[in-house]
Formats: structure tokens, sequence, C-alpha cells
């Protein structure tokens, strides 16, 4: 429990984080209540995924009583009339969406930058840092060592890299 309790205040961490980058870029970002572009069936850790079934068991009973599509299509499955069924129960990938993220390239020597095409347009590259942008990597690192500790006693069977369609709350 204490773990899922650490998860809510990364999460938390995360939303204060992207509040503070709504407020600085709100005038170059298009996302909007029905900018649906980034809305994707993803993959969570197990960490996430049982938080999640948690919160919608909570804020969104009605959701976990639709059954599971037999086919799965690139857009998320919870996105209803262009907006999001689970928004406050959404996960971080979702949260981060659209703002301007920095992560280290593959070599490790390099800043990379990475954000909606729809975001930003009229604004030079140049203009981003560590300062005005999420830094993926720090908070992806938290997550995933959260999660390697995690799957040590709530879920042996599963690796540090395994991932759950988040589509699989649904019965």
């Amino acid at each position: 429990m204490a773990t899922l309790n650490n998860y809510q205040a990364l999460r938390d961490e995360i939303d204060s984080n992207t509040l503070k980058l709504w407020d600085e870029h709100s005038s170059n970002m298009a996302c909007k209540k029905g900018c649906d572009k980034c809305c994707l069936n993803f993959d969570v850790f197990p960490i996430e995924f049982d938080f999640i079934k948690q919160q919608l068991e909570k804020l969104y009973p009605e959701v976990l009583k639709q059954d599971k599509p037999e086919e799965i299509g690139e857009k998320c499955f919870f996105l209803k009339n262009h907006q999001c069924s689970i928004y406050e129960a959404r996960p971080i990938i979702c949260r981060t969406h659209g703002y301007p993220l920095l992560y280290m390239n593959e070599a490790g020597d390099q800043w990379g930058l990475s954000h909606c095409e729809l975001n930003f347009t009229k604004v030079d590259e140049d203009y981003f840092n560590e300062e005005n942008c999420y830094m993926q990597d720090t908070f992806n690192s938290r997550l995933f060592m959260m999660n390697k500790e995690y799957i040590k006693t709530t879920h042996p069977d599963k690796g540090e890299f395994d991932l759950n369609p988040l589509v699989n709350v649904l019965k």
C-alpha cells in the first residue's frame, strides 16, 4: 500500500509540474477539450495499472462495467466523444502529452525535445530548457523504480519491463 501512496505522490508532483508548464506555455498550446490526437491505447506498469483500477472503482465504476472490446484499435478505448471518460484517473503519459518534454538521447550525451506538432508552432527550439520543460527521464526513472519495488511483493510473476494494456481494467 505504501508504494501505491508513493505512486500517488509522484502523480501529484507531475500534475503540479504540468500546471506550472501550462501557466508558462498556454499561449502556445493547442490542447483543449476535444483535442485527442495523442489519445492512444497505452500500456502501463503494474503499479500504475493497479492504481488506476482502484481509482476507476471509486470515481468511474460505470466504466468498469463495460466489456473489453474484442479488437483494440489505435485510439484509446476510454476516449468517448473526443473526451477522456477516465480523465481524473488517466495514466501519467496522458498527463504529460502536449507539453515540451526533454529526454536524454540513446547515447546519453544530448537532450532531445519532444512535443505535439500542434503546439509550439511559433517558438524556436532554442526557447526550451530544463526550466520550462517536463524532464521526462527523471519522472519515468522514478516510476520505473517504484514499479520495480511494487512487483516484488504484489506481482512477483511480472518482470520489471512488463506492461499491462490499460484497457485490461475492463472485464
